[in-house]
């Protein structure tokens, strides 16, 4: 009944060896160097149904370890992209509050502007019938003209 209980927890590959009495571990066949490897291959005890089953278990146990590692890194570069998206957003909120923020003191600046504007023009002693405003140009010259 032990036996029994062995064999179920056996691998497909680990029973395929013990079935072909393969003298190496399973973990060993995939692990090793491909120096051993090829030693095992060479082996004249092993006829060619026996190394055929080692090459498919070495195959089947890196492609294995291929694919945890595939997973592995697939799972890094999404918390890696998780991180910098929370970052990301971070900035944006940022930068959001800093455009509501500027937006606002642009606003004030508009009415303080055209309040000093309207207060100058209205203590300038100038024709009451034509209508006036001030122009800064580019060089930074401030004139008071005639609107058009």
């Amino acid at each position: 009944e032990n036996d029994t209980d062995q064999s179920r927890r056996l691998t497909r590959d680990e029973k395929a060896a013990k079935n072909m009495n393969i003298p190496y571990s399973v973990q060993f066949i995939i692990t090793c160097s491909m120096e051993e490897f090829n030693d095992i291959l060479n082996n004249k005890s092993l006829d060619n149904e026996q190394i055929s089953l080692c090459r498919n278990i070495r195959r089947r146990g890196k492609n294995k370890i291929a694919a945890q590692n595939c997973r592995t890194r697939k799972i890094d570069q999404i918390s890696k992209l998780e991180e910098e998206l929370g970052s990301v957003r971070s900035r944006k909120r940022y930068l959001l509050e800093e455009h509501e923020k500027l937006m606002i003191d642009h606003m004030k600046w508009m009415v303080v502007l055209d309040q000093l504007e309207r207060h100058i023009l209205e203590r300038l002693v100038m024709d009451k019938e034509k209508d006036w405003k001030i122009r800064v140009t580019g060089e930074g010259v401030v004139d008071v003209v005639e609107k058009c």
